[in-house]
């Protein structure tokens, strides 16, 4: 009797437990922003505010206004930090029931001239860790956006650090779980930092639940603790993601070439290297 009613709590928290894991309903946005959009006197203006100190790339789009050859194709706007615009469409003699607008936005200014500098390693001073993912890894480092990232092995709670000083333009921090599937890449909570003195882009991925120390609009110093390393998203182990992204014309951000402090090339970085800063 008494094994049975074990087997039978035991079972009760497996089921707990899968279902707690459970894909989240909701995909979170790492930043949030206002947009309006009025029509009169047969003009539409679309007047979007960038709330972040960095510049933000906007796509319009509508299949409708394109249909009606009031639009050729996507509309493409680039606002600078802090800042909002105004874009005026005339459009005589539409269905205004029948107008969807798509709006899609992306970090950066595609135009602006990158200066490459050396960064540090996103973790606190006499830490050591194990590279986990290289360069190029067969996991999940194989596409433009995460191509030149590395893996840093860690366990969950380890102290993440700014590369370099910027702003912080990005936070997911409300995920809680993550799985060895990909269909748990959206599902990481992350920070993002732009650079302005080089343009650059960096991401600290797979922290945990609540484990971010700051939060969209931040100023941050070179080796400022930001957070805590986790096990959310796409995973086969606790460790954390670190990328350095640029703008890319008509794409979001592409993983670009990168290289730390004290003559570490990340390209150099291999698969359970020790790195020690």
């Amino acid at each position: 009797m008494k094994l049975k009613i074990s087997f039978f709590i035991l079972s009760i928290l497996c089921f707990s437990l899968a279902k707690s894991q459970d894909l989240p309903k909701e995909q979170l946005s790492q930043f949030s922003y206002d947009r309006k959009i009025i029509y009169e006197n047969d003009t539409i203006k679309i007047t979007i505010t960038n709330p972040l100190l960095c510049p933000l790339r906007v796509y319009i789009f509508s299949k409708y206004l394109k249909e009606q050859n009031v639009i050729k194709d996507s509309i493409s706007l680039t606002i600078k930090e802090k800042s909002n615009i105004e874009y005026k469409i005339f459009a005589k003699a539409i269905d205004v029931e029948k107008i969807r607008f798509s709006i899609d936005l992306a970090f950066g200014d595609e135009n602006k001239k990158l200066k490459k500098s050396k960064l540090a390693l996103p973790f606190l001073k006499s830490k050591q860790y194990l590279i986990m993912q290289e360069q190029n890894g067969d996991f999940s480092h194989n596409d433009d956006y995460s191509r030149y990232a590395v893996d840093f092995k860690m366990p969950v709670g380890e102290i993440i650090c700014a590369a370099d000083k910027g702003f912080v333009v990005g936070v997911v921090k409300d995920y809680q779980f993550g799985g060895n599937d990909r269909k748990w890449t959206p599902y990481a909570n992350f920070i993002t930092i732009y650079h302005p003195q080089s343009g650059l882009f960096t991401q600290y991925v797979h922290l945990k639940q609540e484990g971010s120390f700051v939060k969209v609009g931040d100023m941050v110093k070179r080796n400022q603790p930001i957070g805590l390393s986790g096990e959310t998203g796409y995973v086969s182990g606790a460790h954390l993601h670190f990328n350095v992204l640029v703008p890319e014309k008509n794409k979001t951000l592409i993983s670009t070439p990168f290289s730390f402090e004290n003559n570490v090339d990340a390209k150099n970085l291999k698969q359970n290297m020790k790195v020690k800063k």
